[in-house]
């Protein structure tokens, strides 16, 4: 005798979408301020007019410094010697120009890629500024200091207050080496040293451009610890939708388990019960029509208990908990009645479900022992297993099969043994059997009903038939 005892997972899907739109049940925060959510939103466009605008602030300064020198020419009374070195256009000459406009280049690249590399950019452009490069100084530093300021913002704390110790580091010496002047120490008539400059002036700016740098560092730490503290509310309270999202549907999915393994239970007994008593009645009728009567008429009586069992588990899915009324768009149809409200069966109901198993040909022996000390969702649990079980043997072993079953209930635990003695032969049953091929879900739902109250369940080969056993602790609740 071959039974089902694989699992199995209910095939039907939920009833209604799934809940994927928050917008109605709960507003996500977003980033504040409009304009700043809009450069967020258009990063490679911000860069883009980065880069833009110090390449233009380069060439205006290029222009300026070409149009000092044309002035120098058309004004002889004009002391080119007493201009200072930024004004002369001494970097704009070959090959010194090739330097210049590889200065630029270099830190408009460290500009387009501040927010992928910000400590590397931070340190070239501090390194590029050794070089003299004229009035271009002016837009390099202000490149100097967005660099300074995406370190922090695009990085960490710490990154940034490395990156300020080395620019500090670089523009003293600068200002040692170039004894304070606007000029770098690097230019093309070689190192710009002056070994006769003032040094309290040298450390004057030296500190002065540190304080200023410094401002700027705190200023991008303050919006970088803010900007990563919204960013982290944000990626929290989407995690806690979605996780909101996920325990809704492990609840309608578990809703659905339990609904299947009720109307598995409803239906698989009672079509079971109905067609064997149908198989017997047809084999009986032409010579025992009142045994093919009585038959149908347990037919019949299991399948009205059956649809009751049904409109009452609907009746509860469809109907409100507080006024009992009908979902809005199921309206009841005319003349129907009400499902009855009832207790779920229990142990007080178990020789009522033997008995029918009984009339519909088993040989059933139940022996019980102890008193029942669970709930009524325990007392369910077995019930359940036990209908499972005779049901199972009724559909494999057919009308006239011998089963048995043992009940034990203590104070901590229900036990509860069926066997059966497997298939009958033709010459012992009234009807021939014909095995009702199974879902395997039955067992798979009763393994998973002991489980909800930490209980285990095993079946298998018993001898030339079945046995079905399984604990279910009282204690312990439903899980």
């Amino acid at each position: 005798m071959t039974r089902h005892t694989s699992d199995a997972t209910p095939g039907a899907s939920a009833a209604g979408a799934a809940p994927n739109d928050f917008a109605s049940e709960l507003r996500l925060p977003r980033p504040p301020g409009v304009f700043r959510r809009w450069l967020a939103a258009h990063p490679k466009l911000v860069d883009g007019t980065i880069v833009v605008t110090y390449l233009f602030g380069c060439l205006m300064m290029v222009a300026l410094e070409l149009l000092s020198g044309i002035s120098s020419t058309v004004y002889e009374d004009l002391d080119v010697q007493g201009v200072d070195a930024p004004y002369q256009s001494a970097h704009l000459t070959w090959p010194w120009i090739l330097v210049s406009i590889a200065c630029v280049m270099l830190i408009a690249l460290a500009l387009a890629y501040r927010r992928r590399f910000p400590l590397a950019g931070l340190i070239l452009v501090s390194v590029l500024m050794f070089f003299e490069q004229g009035l271009v100084l002016a837009p390099n530093a202000v490149a100097l200091v967005f660099m300074l300021y995406a370190v922090p913002v695009y990085r960490s704390v710490t990154a940034g207050w490395v990156g300020l110790v080395l620019v500090v580091i670089m523009d003293t010496t600068i200002a040692l080496l170039a004894g304070g002047s606007a000029v770098s120490v690097i230019g093309p008539n070689g190192f710009n040293v002056n070994p006769e400059a003032d040094l309290r002036t040298s450390i004057t700016l030296a500190v002065l451009n540190a304080v200023w740098l410094l401002a700027v560092l705190l200023t991008a730490i303050n919006l970088g610890n803010r900007r990563r503290y919204v960013e982290a509310l944000i990626d929290r309270a989407h995690q806690l939708a979605t996780e909101r999202e996920q325990r809704a549907q492990l609840a309608a999915a578990a809703e659905r388990s339990r609904i299947a393994r009720e109307m598995h239970d409803i239906v698989a007994h009672s079509l079971s019960v109905v067609v064997t008593l149908s198989e017997a009645a047809s084999v009986s009728v032409a010579t025992k029509p009142e045994a093919a009567a009585s038959a149908m008429e347990r037919a019949a009586e299991t399948g009205r208990s059956a649809l009751m069992e049904m409109r009452r588990l609907l009746g509860v899915l469809s109907e409100s908990e507080d006024s009992g009324s009908v979902v809005p768009g199921s309206a009841p149809a005319t003349g129907s009645i009400p499902a009855p409200r009832a207790p779920q069966p229990g142990m007080a109901q178990l020789h009522e479900l033997v008995d029918g198993f009984r009339q519909a040909g088993l040989r059933v022996g139940v022996t019980e022992s102890g008193v029942p000390a669970g709930d009524a969702t325990q007392q369910l649990a077995v019930y359940r297993i036990v209908q499972e079980a005779l049901t199972n043997t009724l559909r494999y072993a057919g009308r006239g099969a011998e089963a048995r079953v043992v009940l034990v209930h203590t104070a901590s635990e229900s036990t509860v043994e069926i066997t059966d003695a497997g298939r009958v032969t033709s010459t012992e049953a009234e009807v021939k059997p014909n095995t009702i091929p199974g879902s395997g879900r039955g067992l798979t739902g009763a393994g998973e009903r002991a489980r909800m109250f930490g209980g285990t369940l095993s079946a298998g080969s018993h001898g030339n038939g079945w046995r079905v056993f399984a604990t279910v602790p009282t204690g312990a609740a439903a899980a």
